[in-house]
This record gives structure tokens, C-alpha cells and sequence, in this order.
């Protein structure tokens, strides 16, 4: 069957990292649709979360998360200063109830410091109550560069940074299939057929269904483990 329309990529999920995604191609000259099944962009985990901008401490070394959660932090520093989206770097407090609670204080600073976390402090009982006056702790684990974001406001500005960049957003529209069609692939929405060369699968917790659906790797999500 012959497809309705064609166009160099199609991202599943108009969540953040597909928002993002789409944003990055189009920026770079790419013709581009993102495909969502909700009324509107963002309203699934993107916006059910607690808005913490991480800092790495609790990632064991060396793994992929570990990386990408510091380099991630202080790029979406840049970006909500750059597109003035809500955000407040509040600093955390990890605290230690009693004495003993302080080595394990100190392996998370030591995990966090290998992390490339930044500034991390072990602090005493008065300069947590100075900082939080409603704690009581012997003493605390400070990461000054945690933060908190407004999630409703970065969704709404990488979709407006979409709309400058003529990117082509299908609200309330599922993906059903994708079928190959040489060394592009038909994606099937059940009201048209898009014709493209890569297909970005940021579907979220129904990636899984996504890419068997496309004919891609085969796995299965456990929201339940909070991945």
C-alpha cells in the first residue's frame, strides 16, 4: 500500500526525550513527526514524576546511568536558563539519624565523588539545622547542585521549541505497526501510513509494544521497578 506521507524521521512519544529528540533532528535539517497517543504532549511519566534534577550519587561507578545522570543534570541546568523554565537548584540533604548512619554517609559521598557528582559535603548536626531547621540528624550528606524543576512547563517549552522547528506533532494518534519498505519503514497509525527512514522509540513504558510492534528488539518492561 502506498503511504500517505513521507518524511525523514518519525519519533513514537511526545514525551520529554521525544520532544527533545525530534527538537535535535529537526535542528539538524531533518524533516520531522512525532506520534502521540494522548490529547497532548506529556502526559504520561513526563509529568508524573517528582521533578528532581538528580545529582549521581546513588549510581554504582562506571555504568551508563551514572554518566548520563551528572552530564544530564547540568544540561538541562543550561537549558531551563537558556528557555527560562522554572527550576530552583535547592541543594539536598541526605541525613544520618544516629552515629552509625554516618559510614553510610560517607560511601554514598565516596560513590557520588566518583560519579563526578558535584561539591558533595558531609555536614554536623548544626549546619543541617541551619539548613533545614525542621530536621533532626547527627549529620548529613549536602549535594548542593540537586535541584527541582517544573516538569509542565519543560514539556510545554520543547514543544514550542518543536513548533519553531516545523516539527509535524499528531496528538491523540496510536502507532499500530510498522512494516519494512526496503530501507525505509511504514508506520501505521489506523487514519494514515508515514513513510520514513529511521523511527526514534521514545513510547516510554510502552516502548516494549512499540518496537515488537515495528519489528524491532524483542523485551518487556516492569514499570513497577521504576526504570
Amino acid at each position: 500500500m502506498a503511504p500517505d506521507v513521507t518524511t525523514d524521521a518519525v519519533v513514537v512519544g511526545a514525551g520529554v526525550v521525544g520532544l527533545a529528540c525530534a527538537a535535535e533532528l529537526a535542528l539538524a535539517g531533518l524533516e520531522v513527526c512525532v506520534i502521540e497517543r494522548r490529547p497532548r504532549p506529556g502526559m504520561e511519566t513526563s509529568t508524573h514524576n517528582s521533578g528532581v534534577l538528580h545529582a549521581g550519587i546513588y549510581y554504582p561507578p562506571g555504568t551508563l546511568k551514572a554518566a548520563l545522570c551528572v552530564e544530564g543534570q547540568r544540561l538541562l541546568y543550561e537549558f531551563c536558563a537558556k528557555y527560562g523554565v522554572p527550576h530552583e537548584r535547592c541543594g539536598k540533604l541526605i541525613t544520618a539519624g544516629s552515629v552509625d548512619e554516618i559510614a553510610a554517609l560517607e560511601a554514598l559521598m565516596a560513590r557520588g565523588n566518583a560519579n563526578g557528582a558535584d561539591s558533595l559535603q558531609i555536614i554536623d548536626r548544626a549546619e543541617t539545622l541551619k539548613r533545614e531547621p525542621h530536621v533532626r540528624a547527627v549529620a548529613a550528606l549536602w549535594s548542593p547542585s540537586t535541584g527541582i524543576i517544573e516538569p509542565e512547563a519543560l514539556v510545554r517549552t520543547l514543544r514550542e521549541l518543536c513548533s519553531s522547528r516545523d516539527v509535524v506533532l499528531l496528538p491523540g494518534t496510536t502507532v499500530l505497526r510498522g512494516d519494512s519498505a526496503g530501507e525505509q519503514i511504514d508506520i501505521h497509525t489506523g487514519q494514515e501510513i508515514i513513510r520514513t527512514r529511521m523511527v526514534i522509540n521514545a513510547a516510554g513504558l510502552y516502548a516494549d509494544d512499540v518496537s515488537a510492534g515495528c519489528g524491532g528488539e524483542s523485551f518487556t518492561i516492569y514499570p513497577v521497578r521504576g526504570e
